[in-house]
């Protein structure tokens, strides 16, 4: 039933959210937006790693962000982005992410945004 309610919920978003496709890269990884625009990611220069719930009315979704500057400036993923478990994997990988129970923090309880850093130090606003 989850997975019927997901799709239902994706075919309804709203025509300005993007589908993105994320691809491992030798340094990094590339995301293509659904507009054809591209956008790259070096490892080297990831200050932090860091993942939280979006509330999409019916259901949620889990969202990966990279920060890549000291003003906050990030990338964010969605989970149903192909390439996401690629990615997630290499990060985990990479990064040695030791918590592996954070998706079930992240998830529960439902509807609230539990944002939790992964890797580096988490952003605080100026």
């Amino acid at each position: 039933m989850f997975s019927w309610l997901r799709r239902l919920n994706l075919r309804s978003r709203p025509s300005t959210t993007t589908i993105t496709t994320i691809q491992l890269t030798s340094d990094g990884f590339s995301v293509i937006e659904h507009d054809g625009s591209l956008r790259q990611v070096a490892w080297a220069s990831v200050k932090e790693i860091f993942v939280f719930k979006l509330d999409m009315g019916t259901i949620d979704t889990i969202r990966l962000g990279v920060r890549l500057s000291d003003d906050g400036s990030n990338l964010q993923v969605d989970e149903d982005a192909p390439g996401f478990r690629d990615l997630l994997a290499e990060i985990e990988r990479r990064f040695d992410i030791v918590d592996r129970n954070w998706w079930s923090k992240v998830a529960f309880p439902a509807f609230a945004t539990n944002r939790t850093t992964l890797w580096g130090e988490p952003w605080t606003e100026p």
